[in-house]
């Protein structure tokens, strides 16, 4: 961490820090402790546009949901594309496919990457739920950051709870002052700091638009960061839920997590250079450019999902096919690989009838064989798996 830049930080200041590490022997430096967010802020003209676009942005995405007949077109390949890139801006990298293939029954067997991209599309899916009938509070933060590490092969400590342990960001199995920042210490400030922070969430304050209350409190729940592990992923995932909670939007089909990504560098950037200067004008522009594009970009790939849902009921019709085969089409927007077993079972029908159904939407080019083989063999809608990625 560079103390020249972030000693004279007008939104926090640095602290003592006395600890012990396994790996290098005991230290003396120093954490970076926030001060709590205000309750108004300045911003430059040209920073009040771009959050008035971003909220048009947000406007257009919930429309969008609203006037589709089935919003899973933009729902659900939000939650994998936010779940295979908030993932992997923490280092965990897999695949769309091994995502999809762990919900398949015949799957017996899920890398350490699967088990934990999985877990965070179940603790989303729980969060997005519960969260209009419960406020955004630490204590619910906790609970999913508890839920996301629950079946992991390494626990962190203070599982469940504000951590009670000194964590600093940077390169893996490097000293902390080769750190690239140390959040606050992990006593009764870090504490006080995560209360105000709720206080803050809740509070709304409606002078202020959704969207900058989200930057901004995006930022100050990184810089404490809270827990041992997944304070990106819980913060990321607390963006949609603040938004949800605010009634910014009604659909939790926005995911910054792959804008973020494309964009690692700046994001850790911006964050950072907002500790040193306090000036929120730089952090709010890239927030709020995140949320464009990414609202444009699943609109757009939804109008791609639609199509080509349309186009393939077209081609059902023009054959004289019937029955179970359309959900079958349908559902693989929701979930774009199959087998015949799981088909079988999903639909109640025979394997034989399942396997004609499959064969039928291999013939017209909805479903490709993935397997190269003749035995457990998996069917996937590879143009819905592209457009995800495209996101």
């Amino acid at each position: 961490m560079d103390l020249t830049e972030i000693e004279s930080s007008p939104v926090g200041q640095l602290v003592p820090l006395v600890g012990e590490d396994a790996r290098h022997g005991k230290f003396a430096y120093f954490a970076f402790l926030a001060r709590s967010l205000p309750v108004d802020v300045q911003l430059e003209s040209s920073t009040w546009t771009r959050v008035a676009e971003a909220t048009a942005a947000l406007s257009r995405l919930e429309q969008a949901c609203i006037q589709m007949k089935d919003p899973r077109l933009l729902i659900r390949p939000a939650l994998w594309k936010e779940a295979l890139d908030t993932s992997a801006l923490e280092g965990t990298v897999g695949a769309l496919r091994e995502l999809l293939e762990a919900d398949l029954p015949e799957t017996t067997f899920l890398s350490p990457e699967t088990r934990e991209i999985r877990a965070y599309e179940r603790v989303a899916i729980h969060a997005t739920g519960v969260i209009r009938d419960r406020p955004l509070s630490v204590g619910l933060l906790c609970e999913l950051q508890a839920e996301l590490f629950r079946q992991a092969d390494k626990q962190p400590p203070d599982l469940g709870r504000v951590r009670k342990h000194i964590v600093w960001i940077g390169e893996e199995d490097r000293p902390i002052e080769e750190s690239r920042f140390v959040p606050a210490p992990p006593d009764d400030r870090l504490q006080v700091g995560m209360d105000a922070w709720e206080a803050w969430v809740q509070d709304q304050h409606a002078h202020l638009p959704p969207v900058l209350r989200a930057a901004m409190a995006h930022y100050q729940f990184e810089t404490l960061h809270p827990f041992g592990d997944g304070n990106g992923r819980i913060g990321r995932l607390a963006v949609v839920l603040q938004l949800l909670r605010d009634s910014a939007i009604g659909h939790p089909a926005v995911t910054l997590s792959p804008w973020f990504l494309r964009h690692r560098e700046s994001y850790q950037t911006e964050l950072f250079n907002m500790s040193c200067t306090g000036d929120w004008n730089p952090w709010v522009c890239l927030f709020c450019s995140a949320v464009c594009e990414q609202c444009d970009s699943l609109i757009t790939n939804a109008g791609k999902l639609l199509s080509w849902l349309d186009e393939s009921r077209h081609k059902l019709q023009a054959r004289r096919w019937t029955g179970a085969i359309f959900h079958l089409l349908e559902d693989l927007i929701e979930w774009p690989l199959t087998t015949v077993s799981n088909t079988a079972a999903r639909y109640g029908v025979s394997q034989v009838n399942a396997t004609r159904m499959i064969n039928h939407l291999v013939e017209i080019e909805v479903l490709t064989e993935m397997t190269g083989g003749s035995y457990a063999r998996r069917f996937g809608a590879t143009y819905v798996m592209g457009t995800v990625d495209d996101i």
